[in-house]
């Protein structure tokens, strides 16, 4: 199990924290899901939290490897950074009228 935190873009709130957890086999290491919470900052009507679960892979592009999390209104993709230590935001683009930003999970340790 690996976990990840940090913050997301997001079109109609300031920001989206977000608490990833890869989950894998035990025996071979291939993927077993993700459990994904995302608390919506500055949201019309507050705060608020949603959870999303559902399938992921490890897919290779040009020299990079990126993580796609299935399961959400739209397919979102991590490239892996610092050796596993950082997921960037590769879907940005869909979010044109937001300023240029660095939306990035970093590390953590596993929830007990």
């Amino acid at each position: 199990m690996t976990r990840y935190i940090g913050v997301l873009p997001c079109s109609d709130c300031r920001v989206i924290r977000a608490d990833l957890t890869l989950h894998r086999d035990a025996e071979d290491g291939r993927p077993a899901g993700y459990f994904l919470q995302q608390t919506h900052v500055d949201a019309v009507g507050g705060d608020y939290t949603s959870t999303f679960w559902g399938e992921w892979r490890l897919r290779p592009v040009g020299d990079a490897l990126h993580y796609r999390l299935e399961g959400l209104e739209r397919p979102v993709v991590l490239r892996i950074e610092e050796e596993g230590e950082l997921l960037g935001w590769v879907n940005i683009r869909e979010f044109r009228d937001l300023e240029a930003a660095s939306y990035e999970l970093w590390r953590a340790e596993p929830l007990r």
